[in-house]
């Protein structure tokens, strides 16, 4: 088997690192100031070379990641009904319940991410509890089985920000929406998104889809109609509800449910649209979600990405800050995004931890999922060839592969404080090969280091990032969960407003339905 032989500042391969021979640094503190921030040495020229990671592999190897692998074995380990409650007061954590590129895999469902702000505030009722603020930002197929895992309930993911509208982004919303009012959201669901793209279809007679956030909630709503109903039997609101409003929340327009719902009610659907076009050049523009309360501020940026509307958020806490771009092609918003130059001072203050999406170069990528250990040569199997240029064609749409993000991340400045790579099929060779192409354009200078200045993102990771004086702090964690998992621990509620429908069998034709007794079966379930 071939392997890159570059060795890291901290002498040992990449390889080695992957393994966890000692330097996956799960639980490190990262101080404030970062080995080789603030400057990077120019390349006297591009390189570009072929196979640098050096396929053929053993297939092992793209079988197994061993990252979580050694967090497990370090003990740094997230246990949810325990650690949750222990969120402090100056403390932000990201946990990562998605992160896969389409198609899914069993280890990386579809992108999400949430976001949590302390203190953590008991239920008065002797429910669980929750964060003071917190957040969902995407919810890709799949993304809901990890988030009930790890013990989060409907009530903490009630606030939802889309970045497009791509399945692997969104598609678990009907799910989170029409079961939350069964479990313990008994409010709306507020869900931040995109205007319209404003483009025409290229056919007669060129249609302009109404392709927005208010459109996709409206029409979800009443997709979803049948289900609503049906649960309907159930109290799904609360009367002593605080209905946010726009000055409450620091929203751009006013939180109105679509359809009928009342607005303190879980069927209530709130669509939050955005003007996918702004980005802060006139200070507040691209305000999102600006709570006076919790003193969470969400921002949005465009970035380009398969259709015009597709977008970034920042959020900042108390002096913290968090950027997760979703799917984009390289471009030069992240990096003005990230760089986070303070308007009043013209200094560049950068961010804590910066979330953005890489994919392989195409013909890794096509060889992948192709089943194949090394590319064949042009002109050798017709059928990669046709696959590696649909996935250039993509690419080309849609994503940042490894070496491009290299360049991006080079030019942000300082550097942020943990670099997060997302929406990538992680493996030990995958990951092995990006790291070559990104260290590539950080020449003798010792950043970046595996898993302390960048790390490969894979489900249930667990970020606590925490300002301590003037630095930060991020402790690197995995969740330890059952594939079993039942129910996520809810909230109570005592102020419950009547069900819609007066009985549990009020919408039902019983005329077939066999009956409890003697002869049949026990009415008490055994």
């Amino acid at each position: 088997m071939k392997i890159s032989k570059k060795i890291s500042s901290e002498g040992l391969t990449r390889r080695d690192l992957l393994k966890g021979s000692g330097v996956i640094l799960g639980g490190l503190a990262l101080g404030g100031t970062m080995l080789g921030a603030g400057d990077s040495k120019a390349l006297a020229q591009q390189q570009c070379p072929d196979n640098e990671c050096n396929y053929p592999v053993d297939p092992a190897s793209t079988q197994e990641y061993g990252y979580p692998t050694y967090l497990f074995q370090k003990g740094d380990v997230f246990v949810p009904d325990k650690d949750a409650r222990l969120l402090a007061d100056n403390e932000m954590r990201i946990t990562f319940l998605g992160t896969a590129f389409p198609p899914t895999r069993k280890a990386q469902q579809m992108m999400s991410i949430f976001v949590e702000v302390g203190p953590w505030v008991p239920d008065p009722n002797g429910g669980f509890g929750k964060a003071t603020d917190s957040f969902v930002f995407d919810c890709g197929a799949g993304a809901l089985t990890n988030y009930n895992a790890m013990g989060i309930s409907a009530s903490r993911m009630d606030k939802i920000f889309i970045t497009h509208l791509h399945a692997d982004h969104m598609s678990d919303l009907s799910a989170i929406y029409c079961f939350g009012p069964s479990a313990d959201r008994k409010w709306p669901l507020y869900v931040w998104g995109q205007k319209p793209s404003g483009m025409k279809s290229p056919r007669p007679p060129r249609r302009l889809y109404d392709d927005g956030t208010n459109a996709f909630c409206r029409n979800l709503r009443e997709a979803m109609r049948w289900h609503t109903e049906s649960f309907s039997f159930l109290s799904t609101g609360r009367t002593d509800y605080p209905i946010p409003t726009r000055e409450t929340w620091g929203l751009p327009c006013d939180p109105v449910p679509v359809g009928d719902d009342a607005p303190n009610d879980g069927y209530g659907m709130v669509p939050i649209e955005l003007d996918w076009t702004k980005f802060g050049e006139v200070p507040g523009d691209n305000v999102a979600y600006h709570n006076p309360t919790t003193k969470v501020k969400i921002t949005h940026f465009p970035v380009i990405h398969c259709r015009k509307g597709s977008m970034g958020y920042k959020l900042e806490w108390n002096g913290l800050s968090m950027i997760y771009t979703s799917d984009t092609r390289p471009e030069t918003r992240c990096i003005d995004q990230a760089n986070n130059v303070n308007p009043v001072t013209g200094i560049a203050q950068g961010v804590d931890v910066f979330i953005h999406e890489m994919i392989l170069p195409p013909e890794l990528l096509t060889m992948k999922n192709m089943g194949l250990t090394s590319p064949p040569k042009t002109g050798d199997n017709p059928n990669f060839d046709k696959g590696v240029q649909q996935t250039t064609n993509i690419e080309n749409s849609s994503h940042t592969p490894q070496g491009a993000f290299g360049y991006l991340l080079s030019q942000i400045n300082p550097r942020p404080k943990l670099t997060v790579i997302s929406h990538f099929p992680v493996a030990d060779d995958t990951v092995e090969c990006a790291m070559n192409s990104v260290q590539a354009h950080f020449p003798n200078i010792g950043y970046p280091i595996l898993n302390r200045d960048i790390v490969w993102s894979t489900d249930l990771m667990v970020l606590s990032v925490k300002r301590e004086g003037q630095n930060t702090t991020i402790t690197q964690r995995i969740g330890n969960v059952s594939d079993y998992t039942f129910g996520a621990p809810t909230n109570i509620y005592t102020s419950l407003q009547p069900p819609k429908y007066p009985t549990s069998t009020a919408q039902l034709d019983q005329s077939t339905l066999i009956q409890p007794g003697d002869n049949t079966y026990c009415e008490n379930g055994y």
